[in-house]
């Protein structure tokens, strides 16, 4: 026996096991549990951004509708960009505490709200001038449309883990 041979031998004594071509893994360790939690883990990530998100987005559209109503003659776009800032330090906070549980970096999802703001003004000019809502109604639409890009953005840069 080849001293290789022997080494492939130990090592399945350890509960490791081989695939007849050299490599060697662990008999216990299979990779479909491990997708499966990770799985799990994304879809409690995703719940929670959808969450904080609903309750920053509550109070974007609470704060447009409060000075929509206060001053009918407002301009949407004004309405629009003080809600946001009020519901972005809502979101911020809550990703740090419940969503991903680390700091992030607060610049790169400045960075990422800020594109999804734009996105969002840039759908509320079209809701606006190519299909004539105005108000509220524009405001909702375009506000709910923005979610899974900024998921996606924060998820993989903004709230990104690093790995040692």
């Amino acid at each position: 026996m080849s001293a290789e041979h022997n080494t492939q031998d130990e090592k399945m004594d350890r509960g490791q096991k081989s695939d007849g071509v050299g490599s060697i893994s662990s008999a216990s360790s299979s990779s479909a549990p491990h997708v499966g939690q990770r799985a799990k883990q994304e879809a409690g990530t995703a719940t929670r951004f959808g969450l904080v998100g609903l309750a920053a987005t509550g109070v974007h559209l609470a704060v447009a509708a409060t000075m929509l109503a206060l001053w009918p003659g407002l301009n949407e776009f004004i309405a629009n960009i003080v809600a946001f800032c009020i519901a972005f330090q809502i979101s911020l906070i809550g990703h740090r505490r419940l969503t991903f549980k680390r700091q992030g970096s607060a610049w790169r999802f400045a960075l990422v709200a800020a594109g999804g703001f734009a996105l969002n003004n840039g759908l509320l000019a079209v809701l606006m001038r190519g299909l004539d809502l105005s108000g509220f109604l524009a405001i909702a639409i375009a506000t709910l449309s923005v979610p899974i890009v900024t998921y996606m953005a924060s998820r993989l840069w903004a709230f990104k883990e690093e790995h040692a």
